[in-house]
């Protein structure tokens, strides 16, 4: 029988919940995003002992001069931050022509190795030289992770 025209329809809802997101992740994705989270985690952890350590370093170096010891501390912030930038855009790259999870692994390895090698640091400039390797693998470490998990999470999970 057909509905005259002009009286609206009405759609009954449906009885069964839809699905929620985390259900539609596998176990592969999940472990990606550990792996991925692990990875923030440990370069976030090097920059709190980084955070910890730098004002004792810089004394060690230049002496107890405050300026000296603030102008440094500045400098190897943007040599951080250049690092990191150069890193994203160079592992990023590099990710795309051999993959993501050997790439993420190099990023990882080259931070942690780094960040170790600064405690035998001696002048400013080898200071200055492992900030920027450590960020190196810091900036491509978060770059390759964050679209290593966009492309293996479900489009739905991913918000």
């Amino acid at each position: 029988m057909e509905k005259p025209a002009g009286i609206p329809t009405v759609e009954t809802p449906s009885l069964v919940a839809p699905e929620p997101w985390y259900r539609q992740v596998t176990r592969y994705q999940w472990l990606v995003l550990a792996i991925a989270s692990a990875g923030w985690a440990f370069d976030a952890f090097e920059g709190q002992i980084y955070a910890l350590t730098w004002p004792e370093m810089l004394r060690e170096l230049v002496g107890g001069d405050p300026h000296r010891i603030d102008f440094w501390a500045e400098v190897f912030k943007g040599v951080f931050l250049a690092g990191g930038a150069v890193g994203g855009i160079a592992f990023a790259s590099l990710a795309d022509r051999i993959g993501r999870k050997p790439v993420m692994a190099i990023t990882i390895l080259l931070y942690s190795l780094f960040s170790g090698l600064t405690y035998f640091a001696s002048s400013l400039w080898h200071v200055a030289i492992l900030r920027f390797l450590v960020a190196l693998g810091v900036g491509g470490e978060w770059a390759v992770a964050a679209a290593l998990v966009a492309e293996v999470f479900p489009q739905q999970a991913r918000a």
